[in-house]
């Protein structure tokens, strides 16, 4: 009886760790109308969303003679038709629009002639390409998920700058999956 008892499976420690995971998925057919939006990152900080890359960019524009006088929020906007009032606000705070080679100031009045200079990372580019995902599917940011793809050589800096992103937009979820190592190639040994 003694064997019996000691053979019955509840009883018996097993050997190893029992993990139950349910790992993130995301089908990513066709825009937002699936629960999850999917961006990813190659080694070399590029970031990819619904197929195309989104690379920072530096807008130079210079003030024309029609535009004199008008605040160099509403000048960008006008003229840049990627950026928004939000984006542009957050890049004058975080210090990345030039006046004639100065930091420009929110309520700085253009003269004709002036040129401004704007650089605005693949982050900020992405957020706004995302935000109008999210509204183009009808959806609260809150009820989606983003899944995160990054090869392994991604700097954590990045990783760091896309939660962020993802904390202001308001997603409900943050997952983040990375690609295993290639198995195809024998390892190479060390000397």
């Amino acid at each position: 009886m003694l064997p019996m008892l000691l053979f019955h499976t509840s009883i018996v420690f097993k050997p190893g760790v029992e993990v139950n995971i349910s790992l993130p998925v995301s089908d990513q057919k066709s825009g937002v109308t699936d629960p999850s939006l999917s961006v990813a990152v190659d080694s070399k900080n590029i970031l990819y969303f619904q197929n195309q890359q989104v690379l920072g960019q530096v807008y130079s524009l210079t003030v024309e003679e029609k535009e004199e006088g008008m605040p160099l929020v509403d000048l960008v906007i006008n003229r840049a038709a990627d950026l928004d009032l939000n984006l542009v606000n957050r890049s004058v705070e975080k210090r990345r629009i030039l006046l004639n080679g100065k930091l420009a100031q929110p309520e700085a009045l253009l003269k004709r002639g002036q040129q401004i200079e704007l650089d605005v990372p693949s982050t900020e580019l992405l957020r706004r390409r995302i935000e109008r995902a999210i509204e183009q599917g009808g959806l609260k940011p809150e009820s989606v998920s983003l899944l995160i793809q990054a090869d392994q050589a991604v700097r954590h800096d990045m990783i760091v700058k896309l939660c962020n992103m993802a904390g202001e937009v308001g997603f409900g979820k943050v997952m983040l999956s990375t690609r295993p190592n290639d198995f195809s190639r024998p390892p190479e040994l060390e000397q």
